[in-house]
């Protein structure tokens, strides 16, 4: 008998089940990595008993906004799922049809965490770095037959399509990736409000009429350019207008994008979203996002009650991904994943994205959870390792991965580092943000990788492991452009040099 298929009994914790209903205290028994019974009486035989009393019970957090994967990802992605009391989490838009292939060799089997993905538009995906969006040129191509046939290759992966209805782009873009949404028969996700760096226009309010029922509209209470209040502090007419046709609209917290100031407001005239997620990345782990959890409090402290609460991190999110087949409730027969937390009484400081606080009484703290039957007990520091957010590279040594590399891989770095010492880069390639020349650098990549006949796996983890001691994944054309060009040459010729020498 494994961990997971163990039969337990979670037993006096009070569960709340929004699907079903269930809002009291009863036993859950999981067998076989499923929901085998709710319901009180005796336990079966050999059953471990897990005593939750003063604890509550849910379907496993579904977090449907995080980034895991890419330039804002984590080494230990799991650090801001289970750990985290999160049972399902999507990547939201780190990979684009460019980069997906590099998504899946790169996470598939990485985490305990259920894992899918929300790709962006653009075929890199999300480049973060110093890059301000803009320039329509950086969306390149739509190449529809790769996008079906990367779905066909890989069904149920994809959960919706992500966007950024930015003003400097205009409407086309909002309007082709709705199209191209439809043709993939996935949800429009879409980034609203302006980064800091960016004029914001009018042209980003056409999301709002462009979006229909089912699509997901991120960072409702955001309070940079082109929000959802106007100049008096009243919800836009377009905004309810888009809610009453079934666009849902959903927190998506982060680093910039959620207001006190804008909550409380909007929140009192009824614009409410419909699901809670985090969007953490690197940075924010350590403020003032830290988990879904404490975006929850933030609802809880906002007005609304602990069970709608609960609805907007399972049955909603669950639902509007269609993973209600294997997620967002504990009927009997679906996987055993759920999450036990405790309410925390005090005096608790939450902070928006924009240097303001409330204080409250009380917080959601997550104790444990149950991914397909096995137990994960809740770390909520693990994720603030600065090792785990900040990519390091080893400037000064080679990492002790490199010594595991094998002839093929050697091979490899080999060859690629030819290929790229024709490619010029320099700091101000990263400072001002070339993407023409990450692509290059990609394309370099995997031009080499076919000539070497190396399969995409070990390609990666080959110039990864060169540089970095912590395995974070990211777009291989832009982890090469935040290499510094004199070192990476230097150290695939060290690397190459000294096991040809071994050899």
């Amino acid at each position: 008998m494994t961990e997971a298929t163990a039969t337990r009994v979670l037993r006096g914790g009070h569960v709340i089940d929004p699907a079903t209903g269930l809002d009291r205290i009863v036993d859950i028994t999981l067998q076989d990595g499923k929901i085998a019974a709710v319901g009180d009486g005796p336990a079966p035989a050999g059953a471990e008993i897990v005593d939750l009393a003063g604890h509550y019970v849910t379907p496993g957090w579904v977090d449907l906004h995080v980034h895991a994967y890419g330039t804002l990802g984590f080494a230990d992605p799991d650090s801001i799922g289970i750990y985290q009391g999160v049972t399902t989490f999507v990547e939201a838009g780190g990979p684009g049809i460019g980069t997906l292939d590099e998504f899946v060799a790169l996470m598939e089997g990485r985490t305990i965490t259920a894992l899918y993905a929300g790709p962006y538009l653009r075929p890199m995906g999300i480049v973060g770095l110093n890059f301000i969006e803009g320039d329509i040129r950086s969306l390149t191509g739509i190449p529809i037959a790769e996008w079906m046939d990367f779905m066909k290759a890989h069904p149920g992966l994809l959960r919706y399509l992500k966007i950024g209805a930015f003003g400097s782009y205009g409407k086309g873009p909002l309007k082709m990736g709705k199209g191209l949404a439809e043709t993939l028969g996935l949800p429009l996700y879409v980034h609203i409000g302006e980064h800091q760096q960016q004029k914001g226009d009018d042209a980003s309010y056409e999301i709002f009429r462009i979006a229909e029922a089912g699509d997901i509209i991120t960072h409702l209470y955001h309070n940079n350019r082109t929000g959802v209040l106007d100049r008096d502090g009243k919800v836009l007419p377009l905004v309810k207008d888009a809610e009453r046709r079934g666009v849902l609209f959903d927190i998506g917290f982060g680093g910039y994008n959620f207001a006190w100031s804008v909550a409380e407001k909007a929140y009192a005239q009824d614009l409410v979203p419909h699901i809670i997620s985090s969007d953490l990345q690197q940075f924010n782990v350590i403020g003032p996002t830290f988990s879904l959890a404490n975006v929850m409090s933030i609802f809880l402290r906002l007005g609304m009650s602990l069970n709608d609460v609960i609805a907007r991190v399972t049955t909603a999110p669950a639902k509007a991904l269609k993973l209600d087949d294997r997620a967002g409730s504990l009927k009997v027969g679906l996987p055993a994943d759920v999450t036990v937390f405790r309410i925390e009484e005090g005096a608790f400081e939450l902070a928006d994205t924009y240097n303001s606080s409330r204080t409250a009484d009380r917080r959601i703290m997550p104790v444990m959870a149950f991914k397909g039957g096995r137990r994960i007990d809740s770390d909520m520091t693990r994720c603030q390792d600065e090792r785990n957010w900040l990519v390091q590279i080893a400037e000064t040594h080679v990492p002790a991965a490199a010594e595991r590399l094998t002839p093929a891989q050697l091979a490899f770095l080999a060859a690629l580092r030819g290929a790229i010492a024709g490619i010029q880069w320099d700091a101000s390639s990263v400072e001002n943000f070339d993407l023409w020349k990450a692509i290059a650098l990609q394309d370099a990549f995997h031009a080499v990788r076919r000539a070497q006949d190396l399969a995409l796996k070990p390609a990666l983890t080959a110039v990864f492991d060169c540089f970095l001691d912590h395995p974070f994944t990211m777009q291989i054309g832009l982890f090469l452009l935040r290499l510094d060009r004199t070192l990476a040459l230097a150290r695939l010729e060290q690397v190459t040099a000294q096991r040809r020498k071994v050899a």
